[in-house]
């Protein structure tokens, strides 16, 4: 169908209603004729003021968007910046407790050995 046909066609689609209008029948509109059917509520103009309890809510919604959208991203954060400060201290730990340990495998080392060097010289002068 060209341009022209489907012009011509709402011509005459339209003087039809033109004359139903005209006799006192209102034919039915097309299909794809907008009808409002619903009332909506004008929505604030930037200059209303919000009541407290709107505004919290509003706060909490906001919130709760933020976190959804960016709570994976504040996972990731939180998780680098606390495995680097645990890697850290651990670390520290690690090397402390290393230091304390070889500090007490030394210390009984020497007890055993004086020890056995005391046991023996008490056997050399026994004999």
């Amino acid at each position: 169908m060209s341009e022209s046909d489907d012009v011509l066609g709402k011509v005459d689609a339209l003087l039809a209603r033109h004359r139903a209008a005209r006799g006192g029948v209102q034919p039915e509109p097309p299909a794809d004729f907008p009808v409002l059917t619903e009332i909506v509520d004008t929505p604030r103009t930037p200059g209303t003021i919000l009541t407290d309890a709107e505004l919290a809510r509003l706060e909490q919604e906001l919130r709760l968007q933020l976190l959804e959208l960016l709570g994976g991203e504040l996972e990731r954060m939180v998780e680098a910046r606390v495995h680097a400060r645990i890697e850290g201290k651990v670390r520290e730990i690690m090397s402390h407790t290393g230091r304390e340990l070889e500090a007490e495998v030394r210390r009984a080392v020497r007890e055993a050995l004086a020890d056995v060097i005391n046991a023996e010289i008490a056997r050399l002068r026994g004999s």
